[in-house]
């Protein structure tokens, strides 16, 4: 009977122990349960993130499409003006040169008008 109580006692004590261990099992498979659902959020978080980053990337790719379409047309619309602006300067230039040649025409003209007069005050 003796032996019959020690083999009860130690069985007891392996239950116990048993079920302390199943008991720690339990909370360690809780707390891994918890980060796991933790992680699938973060994960889930990321995957958001790197989603909306990707559309930014693609509205900033379009985007840069869009100015460097832009910046070559206003470039060559500035070639185009500047290509004008020489020709309104030679044309500028040429006609100063014009208008120089009809004043000193006028001058000269002036002056000989100015001789007659006097020549025919002197008469």
């Amino acid at each position: 009977m003796e032996k019959f109580k020690e083999k009860l006692a130690s069985l007891r004590s392996e239950i116990d122990t048993a079920n302390n261990r199943a008991q720690e099992l339990e909370e360690k498979a809780t707390a891994l349960e918890t980060q796991h659902a933790n992680k699938d959020d973060e994960f889930t978080s990321l995957q958001e993130r790197a989603k909306l980053l990707e559309e930014q990337l693609e509205q900033a790719e379009a985007d840069l499409k869009e100015a460097s379409a832009n910046f070559r047309e206003a470039d060559l619309r500035a070639e185009q003006l500047g290509k004008k602006a020489i020709k309104l300067d030679q044309e500028l230039k040429t006609l100063e040169k014009k208008n120089d040649e009809l004043e000193e025409k006028y001058r000269a003209a002036k002056a000989e008008m100015d001789e007659l007069e006097s020549q025919l005050e002197g008469v």
